[in-house]
């Protein structure tokens, strides 16, 4: 039975209900059985996440999904897997006490449970398992409850890759190495995520998991998850890179469908900056381009090329070497000294208009006016590696091609189109330095963890009466945000803890410091602090763009409209 049907920004539902069981189940049968406009289905403790391709889909299916009565159960169609564990973390002791058992009775009690995999998140291959009994029924007997293990008051900054972990009702293993915050019981060297697999994921959601005790020591590598390139044949090479400035990545629009393996979309972090720097140069929207933070890019063509420059105001240098001159007499031999040599020629060139780049001539992005992301598109598109189907990189994750360096050569996936855009204006509006930037969004799902109290606003109201300004923590990840003031900062009104929920682009979230945190394209699939609000689609290429110490304003407005609303 749903318990609610909460907005999570214009295109996606939060359904909430009582039990990981009825989460299961739902998840189940709306794979089977997709609603209209359906885009994914994403399962987490307590919620799954419903996402669409249009505000319409999405209206229509909030009027209807609290009618699908899906029936709680094991899938009998799941996979029997084992997992060798050496017990020897370094928690073993702890957890044990937490829960008022010896370590032998925990070991005992963890290898002689069957465990399903519930659902992914926090990183590709980490799976939420939860003893089978919580996916049966939606009220497990007293006797078939599981103990229940805290988390870590402060979590570690690093766990190892294959980590066997247990938190709240769940166990896990730790695929790579990461932060977190679970009891560390043990090691193994299952392999929990290949991309060379046809199922990257050794435990999917649905699976049935047993934990077998090993006698002998495990170690494990922490395996790289990022795919280097090997360059192009010298005669293949269409540019190559002098100097990369600050960072630059090789994105597309990402990996769509994935995330309930815990595989976040990633792409490019301005989409529309993006898609117009592809339709300018005759490409498919899809085709892989840099994105540059901070320009400093520099570039050597190879072969002609037709590109264009959009995102972050920049100037775009094109720099021509000169031709070596010579005398007629010099070329003859006769002795005479060579002519003077011609300096180099260096011409600006419009961005957001495609431009020819001639074999020998070197670009250049100088540092940015606006904004803080470029998007350089070559007409053909850059070959670059294909992860799970996208050539994109997650900084979050590892996932994709490492960032471009130095003396790297790319070469391109097809010709040069004979079909290219004309000049335009910028598609994303870009902060300018000194104003404050608005941005739009659209309450809940958890609005309601900040009401008013005596004496205070509720946290939409605190929210756009505060001037925030972007903090040095921010990344493709997200934004936090700060005040002028600690006093200004959100306040909840619950105390409890919230399960973890699957996030969306452009969720602002709120930890206990009451610093917003706007999530961008690398965020997590799930979290478990509350959502306030989220970021309406029109303006996530401009938090994208938004540098360090620039001021913000957030504004509440309506899903359909876009009007502002009255909190």
């Amino acid at each position: 039975m749903v318990d609610a049907v909460l907005w999570a920004g214009e295109r996606a539902l939060l359904v909430e209900f009582g039990s990981l069981a009825e989460v299961m189940a739902f998840h189940r049968d709306i794979l089977d059985k997709p609603l209209t406009g359906q885009r994914e289905s994403v399962p987490a403790a307590r919620t799954v996440l419903l996402s669409f391709r249009t505000r319409r889909d999405a209206v229509s299916a909030s009027r209807t999904v609290r009618r699908r009565k899906p029936k709680s159960g094991m899938d009998r169609e799941a996979r029997q897997l084992e997992i060798a564990v050496h017990y020897d973390g370094a928690d073993l002791v702890r957890a044990a006490e937490l829960i008022g058992m010896s370590e032998e009775a925990l070991i005992a009690w963890h290898t002689n449970t069957d465990w399903v995999g519930a659902f992914g998140g926090f990183a590709p291959g980490f799976t939420y398992c939860v003893p089978a009994e919580l996916t049966r029924r939606r009220r497990p007997r007293r006797s078939e409850l599981p103990p229940t293990v805290p988390r870590l008051d402060a979590p570690r900054t690093r766990v190892p890759a294959g980590a066997v972990a247990i938190a709240g009702e769940f166990s896990a293993v730790y695929p790579r190495s990461s932060p977190g915050g679970w009891q560390l019981i043990g090691t193994t060297d299952a392999e929990m995520w290949n991309t060379q697999r046809s199922e990257p994921a050794l435990v999917r959601p649905g699976d049935r998991v047993r934990y077998v005790a090993a006698a002998e020591s495990i170690r494990v590598s922490d395996r790289p998850s990022r795919t280097s390139r090997a360059g192009p044949p010298a005669a293949d090479a269409a540019l190559s890179v002098d100097h990369p400035g600050a960072q630059t990545l090789v994105q597309d629009t990402g990996r769509i469908g994935m995330r309930d393996l815990g595989v976040t979309r990633s792409g490019a972090a301005d989409r529309s900056a993006a898609r117009q720097a592809n339709q300018l140069v005759g490409n498919d929207d899809a085709a892989p381009v840099f994105e540059v933070l901070y320009g400093g890019l520099e570039l050597t063509a190879h072969q002609t090329l037709v590109l264009a420059v959009t995102g972050a105001d920049t100037v775009v240098e094109v720099t021509s070497p000169a031709a070596q001159q010579t005398s007629n007499m010099a070329v003859t031999g006769t002795g005479v000294e060579r002519a003077p040599q011609v300096s180099d020629e260096t011409r600006q060139v419009a961005a957001r208009a495609p431009f020819w780049l001639f074999p020998g001539e070197r670009l250049r992005l100088a540092a940015p006016i606006r904004g803080i992301r470029s998007y350089v598109a070559v007409s053909g598109g850059l070959a670059a590696p294909q992860v799970l189907g996208s050539a994109a990189t997650d900084t979050l994750s590892g996932l994709g091609p490492v960032p471009a360096a130095a003396g790297e050569s790319f070469s391109l996936i097809g010709a040069t189109s004979r079909f290219v855009g004309i000049a335009d204006v910028a598609r994303t509006a870009l902060p300018e330095p000194g104003v404050s930037t608005v941005l739009r969004f659209v309450p809940g799902p958890r609005h309601d963890w900040f009401a008013a109290a005596k004496g205070r606003p509720s946290g939409l109201q605190q929210l756009q009466m505060t001037r925030w300004w972007v903090s040095q923590d921010a990344d493709r990840v997200g934004i936090r945000f700060q005040a002028q003031s600690p006093e200004e900062n959100l306040v909840r009104s619950r105390e409890d803890e919230l399960r973890s929920e699957p996030m969306v682009h452009g969720a602002l979230q709120v930890p206990p410091s009451g610093e917003p945190v706007v999530l961008l394209a690398d965020h997590p699939v799930t979290g478990g602090y509350p959502v306030i609000g989220v970021v309406v689609r029109a303006d996530l290429g401009l938090a994208a763009q938004l540098p360090p110490e620039a001021e913000v304003r957030f504004v509440a407005v309506d899903a359909e409209t876009l009007a502002p609303l009255q909190t």
